[in-house]
């Protein structure tokens, strides 16, 4: 082999070794988590619409209702820090619905779960759904934009990010 192939080769394995030992993709590889939003839309059982408060309703139903059940998820969390999630206010989104004078935002409740390298944030509440129709409630659960921020452990640099609340909604059959 001459001098130049040689020579040519010997350089294209050290740039090879030296790329494989950069640490610059170990940074980059954690400084953003995944995101997954799912929404379920579903009536409710006999249990839950007895525990409904229905006095000031003309006669209402178990039809009458919906349970919406909101899970965000986020993941590659152990590089981060000073995680900051805000959802939207659904309460207000349905209860102010346009041409619409009905309370729809029943009740609902939430809880925020970290687990190794993810977490998960969870809201659920019922509405009064009595006249809407799915496309109603869907373009509302759709408005909502999800707001996250973080710290990169590693390297202190806040970063924020939006995504929309009405990705993935789906809809079991009353």
């Amino acid at each position: 082999m001459n001098k130049k192939a040689v020579g040519f080769v010997y350089a294209l394995l050290t740039v090879i070794i030296l790329s494989a030992c950069s640490t610059e993709e170990v940074t980059t590889n954690h400084s953003d988590p995944q995101v997954s939003v799912s929404t379920t839309v579903k009536p409710l059982t006999k249990k839950e619409f007895s525990e409904v408060e229905i006095s000031e309703l003309t006669s209402p139903s178990k039809q009458d209702f919906r349970k919406v059940h909101v899970v965000l998820t986020l993941r590659g969390t152990d590089y981060l820090s000073n995680i900051q999630v805000k959802l939207p206010n659904y309460k207000q989104a349905f209860n102010n619905m346009k041409d619409d004078q009905q309370i729809r935002y029943w009740f609902g409740s939430g809880a925020d779960e970290e687990q190794e390298n993810k977490n998960i944030y969870t809201r659920e509440f019922v509405l009064y759904t009595k006249d809407l129709n799915d496309q109603q409630i869907k373009d509302i659960l759709a408005t909502g934009k999800i707001k996250t921020s973080w710290v990169l452990k590693d390297t202190k640099t806040k970063n924020q990010e939006e995504f929309a609340a009405g990705k993935n909604i789906k809809f079991e059959a009353k």
